[in-house]
């Protein structure tokens, strides 16, 4: 009986160390998976400013070349405009001569 008993001690030392080393295991597992998400997390927001970063460059990019665009269409437009304005101009001038001829003679 004593065998039996000094073999069941021995079994609950195996088993506690056992239990301890999973333990250990365990832990070490355990933080090297939290290393490894810290990692991960770091690397996302890495990956996520320079994806941000190249967003706003194009952004930029577009905004400028729309800005060029309404500027040389708004240059246009007052060219146009001037144009459009002296030939009016001229015609109400003529057409006030002409008035003014008709009326009070050459």
């Amino acid at each position: 009986m004593k065998e039996a008993l000094t073999k069941i001690a021995q079994a609950e030392a195996q088993n506690e160390q056992a239990q301890t080393d999973l333990e250990q295991s365990l832990s070490r597992y355990r933080e090297q998976k939290e290393q490894e998400l810290t990692q991960l997390v770091e690397d996302l927001k890495v990956k996520r400013a320079q994806v941000f970063a190249e967003k706003e460059t194009m952004l930029e990019t577009e905004l400028k070349a729309e800005k060029a665009r309404l500027l040389d269409e708004a240059k246009k437009d007052l060219t146009d405009y001037q144009v459009r304005y002296d030939q009016r101009h001229t015609e109400i001038v003529t057409e006030i001569i002409e008035r003014v001829k008709g009326t009070y003679g050459s």
